[in-house]
């Protein structure tokens, strides 16, 4: 199953999307404070670092973008500092920026200061007006230009006065002349109902406030689940996902509920920007040809990626993939290898690596990798291919071929991912050390660290050599050359 999600995710790289939406940046100034200021009490903060990011509309099209799509993004920026660095930002992000100046405006900018962990202020700046008369004739024509050369359109609307209903009632004019794939993520939902969109990604504060009623404190899924006739008749979308943090996503189609996904676990979750990567992963799917409910999958998982990493960021095409490898215990693709492993370290988990033959799997092999398992989070093996063997043990090795030892160590619970190794320059596990970068490289007893060449690496990488007791009396070896020497057991094998 994991290989229909892979299939589709790499697809992402053929779409290209259009965005519009409201520009934003995003300044963080973060520092320290130990004092208050004399002139009242309230906090100093020593800035010891500035940081600015794109924000609002922006935001949705660098997720498209870091989920492997091309897009284009338009909205509206000012003629000043602010835009200049917003057009910066756009160009590092790979993002085609055909975002229009408008000299009556000023770009918005929402600054944040944060001493340590804690947000003390937030301030903003820059023009929140519905366009004028000009600014929205110059959209509209850009809007006629761009839509035909895309697969898709997002609206990213923060009701910062870019979507007026002249802009509303050109992509319904575009849309009934060209049938794009319409996303829409609005505080404003009901404004879109006559675009008839095929996405709309309303949270739960969206759909209270569109469907007029109460929230609901308790049994809220229930409660929505049955409201599908209203859900419908208030966005006139084909899918409407909507959002409810840890208890998941209902997905309607059309006045239907389709199903209730649940939210990914996630420990200490960041859930900033999380509905711009959902809505992005969303599209995308859809655009590769994902059923609904498939696409719902696959964009909670690109959110759950968003939200386990310790700081504000984005999930990335290689990431999704290798969110949908980590379910596997096999990996074959190094470069995917290297996005899990980047991906348990975001999450704040403990890799484990070991390497060996696993020729014939005995007590001792288990027993050594239980407590290897033990040390961390996540096991990782890697195991000699056939060739390896032979050029390590003889030509009468391996007893199994790689297919069979790793459909063994597949087995044992312990065992997080296999990936095979070896090359005729190298049969160290060197190279997936380097991948790797794991906390603790774990190998027998009957080594020590001097006769270990990966030792160095794995140390300079900033992990741990660990060396672990083997069981008196069980090897591969020990049981091959009985099996040799005993003649029942010699017949019996045959």
């Amino acid at each position: 199953m994991e290989l229909i999600y892979q299939t589709l995710i790499k697809d992402f790289t053929k779409s290209s999307v259009l965005v519009i939406g409201d520009l934003m940046i995003d300044t963080y100034l973060k520092g320290a404070s130990t004092r208050l200021t004399p002139e009242a009490p309230v906090p100093v903060v020593d800035i010891s670092s500035c940081v600015s990011v794109l924000g609002g509309g922006a935001n949705t099209a660098a997720n498209l973008r870091q989920l492997g799509a091309n897009v284009t993004f338009t909205g509206i920026m000012g003629s000043d500092h602010a835009g200049e660095l917003a057009a910066s930002l756009l160009e590092d992000a790979g993002i085609r920026n055909k975002v229009i100046v408008c000299n009556t405006r000023a770009t918005i900018v929402k600054t944040r200061v944060i001493a340590g962990q804690q947000l003390l202020t937030r301030y903003d700046e820059g023009t929140e007006l519905p366009l004028d008369a000009n600014c929205e004739q110059e959209l509209i024509a850009l809007l006629e230009e761009e839509v035909l050369q895309h697969d898709a359109i997002v609206v990213a609307d923060y009701n910062k006065g870019l979507i007026t209903p002249a802009v509303i009632s050109a992509l319904e004019r575009l849309n009934s002349r060209y049938k794009k794939f319409i996303a829409v993520d609005a505080k404003h939902l009901g404004q879109f109902r006559q675009l008839r969109p095929s996405l709309v990604k309303p949270n739960y504060p969206e759909i209270m406030q569109l469907l007029q009623v109460e929230n609901m404190p308790v049994n809220r899924v229930h409660e929505l689940q049955e409201k599908g006739t209203a859900v419908f008749a208030a966005t006139g979308a084909a899918i409407t996902a909507l959002t409810l943090d840890e208890d998941g996503a209902l997905i309607f189609t059309g006045d239907k509920l389709l199903c209730h996904m649940a939210a990914p676990k996630v420990k200490q979750p960041n859930v900033s920007g999380a509905g711009d990567t959902y809505i992005s992963a969303f599209t995308l799917a859809c655009l590769a040809g994902a059923a609904p409910a498939t696409a719902a999958e696959i964009a909670g998982a690109a959110a759950a990626v968003a939200i386990g990493k310790s700081n504000t960021a984005y999930c990335k095409h290689a990431e999704l993939l290798a969110y949908f490898s980590m379910k596997d215990k096999y990996i074959s693709d190094l470069r995917q290898l290297e996005c899990v492993c980047d991906m348990y370290r975001a999450q704040g988990k403990k890799i484990v690596f070991t390497n060996g033959c696993f020729d014939i799997l005995h007590s001792g092999h288990v027993s050594y990798l239980n407590r290897a398992g033990e040390l961390g989070d996540v096991l990782i093996v890697g195991i000699n291919t056939d060739d390896s063997i032979r050029r390590l043990k003889g030509p009468e090795r391996p007893i199994n071929s790689l297919s069979d030892r790793m459909q063994v160590l597949a087995g044992l619970g312990v065992v997080t991912h296999i990936v095979a190794f070896g090359s005729k320059e190298n049969d160290t596990p060197e190279s997936l050390i380097r991948l790797v970068k794991p906390h603790f490289f774990v190998k027998g007893g009957d080594y020590n660290r001097e006769s270990l060449p990966e030792a160095a690496i794995v140390e300079k990488l900033g992990g741990e050599v660990i060396l672990l007791p083997l069981v008196k009396g069980r090897s591969t070896s020990l049981i091959i050359r009985r099996i040799y020497t005993n003649p029942v057991l010699k017949v019996s094998s045959l």
